[in-house]
């Protein structure tokens, strides 16, 4: 990941961290969807590899995502873990509000103008978001896999309570 990449990310203006793989993504859910259906959606679309995303709230929310690939030394507090099929369409940054224009309509994508495309190699990724007691209080790992690996299923987005 470049240097310019890693000092985009950053949790979005709703207090979301999503990253997904546009040409896999399904992103329509309903014209009129109600918030449990997307939240199920997007616990459904982390199990198929093509998003990940966790909430670390509106405490959060437009904080910098340090990028690790280094042991955190700090307390974590609690941490998020998902596995994604990078395509040759990659892996991006977006945000909540691009997701639910993507669930609200057919033809919209799950990237928009704002979003960034991350130098990750097609393949699969075990992704790790932790928040820890320290500065930056967010970290994240992208670490590339063999396969996809047996995991718990989600039934919801991680930290969103």
């Amino acid at each position: 990941m470049s240097i310019e990449e890693a000092a985009s990310l950053r949790v979005d203006e709703d207090g979301f961290f999503v990253l997904v793989v546009p040409d896999a993504y399904k992103g329509f859910v309903d014209e009129d969807w109600r918030l449990d259906e997307l939240l199920g959606h997007f616990a459904g679309q982390m199990n198929e590899g093509a998003l990940f995303i966790a909430y670390p709230g509106p405490d959060d929310a437009d904080s910098a995502v340090a990028v690790t690939d280094r042991p955190i030394t700090a307390p974590v507090l609690r941490e998020a873990v998902g596995i994604v099929r990078v395509t040759a369409s990659g892996l991006w940054l977006t945000d909540y509000t691009q997701l639910t224009m993507a669930a609200q309509f057919h033809d919209e994508s799950p990237t928009g103008p704002a979003a960034v495309r991350l130098t990750t190699p097609v393949g699969w990724h075990r992704v790790l978001l932790r928040q820890i007691d320290g500065d930056p209080r967010l970290n994240l790992t992208i670490t590339p896999i063999a396969a996809a690996i047996e995991r718990k299923r989600l039934s919801s987005v991680p930290w969103f309570e």
